[in-house]
């Protein structure tokens, strides 16, 4: 009978003496520790919290898809933000694009900015759009709404296009297909300057 008098004897001990050792231990914390140095605390990124708080922004996305014709198209940029109105709508920055036109040549885009409707798979490329063929073409203007539904293209204001032995600019322009084939169209004042041979 003594065992179990020696077992609740510990146990009356060890409850009363875990909890002091516990306390002695949080004091000698509390007396040797230091005031915060506010030379050493850890910097910090220099960004506006609020702007943050306010937008939910995603810095370099990548899309893929397809058009209708098949076509792949990649498009990346550097920082997307949706809009609060509408999280299928993206204000987007720095555009670069990608669309394979055939196994031998491709087409890159260049845009400043650009809106991209999710829901519709369209974008509204802007700011300085630059389209770059890699048969050495290469098409300037400042706004293109570009429609993979469709696989269309439309240049609302001014373009031109330098290339081997062309110089063409016009008022417009559109780009879409017909029985699986390319076809652009001019508008608006076309005026062509072709060197037989360059």
């Amino acid at each position: 009978m003594a065992a179990p008098n020696t077992y609740s004897r510990v146990v009356s001990w060890v409850k009363v003496i875990l909890p002091l050792v516990a306390l002695a231990l949080l004091s000698t914390l509390f007396m040797f520790s230091r005031t915060p140095d506010p030379n050493r605390a850890i910097p910090f990124a220099d960004v506006d919290v609020e702007a943050l708080a306010r937008e939910q922004s995603l810095g370099h996305p990548r899309f893929a898809g397809t058009m209708s014709d098949g076509r792949e198209v990649i498009f990346t940029a550097a920082r997307v933000v949706p809009r609060l109105s509408n999280p299928n709508m993206l204000d987007a920055e720095t555009i670069e694009a990608r669309i394979d036109l055939n196994a031998e040549s491709i087409l890159l885009i260049v845009a400043g900015e650009g809106l991209f409707d999710l829901r519709n798979e369209a974008a509204d490329l802007g700011g300085e759009v630059q389209l770059t063929t890699s048969t050495g073409f290469r098409l300037n203007t400042e706004i293109l709404h570009f429609d993979m539904g469709t696989s269309s293209a439309d240049a609302p204001g001014e373009v031109e296009i330098t290339g081997p032995g062309l110089t063409l600019s016009a008022g417009s322009m559109r780009i879409s297909v017909v029985d699986g084939n390319d076809v652009v169209l001019f508008n608006d004042g076309v005026r062509v300057l072709y060197e037989p041979g360059s």
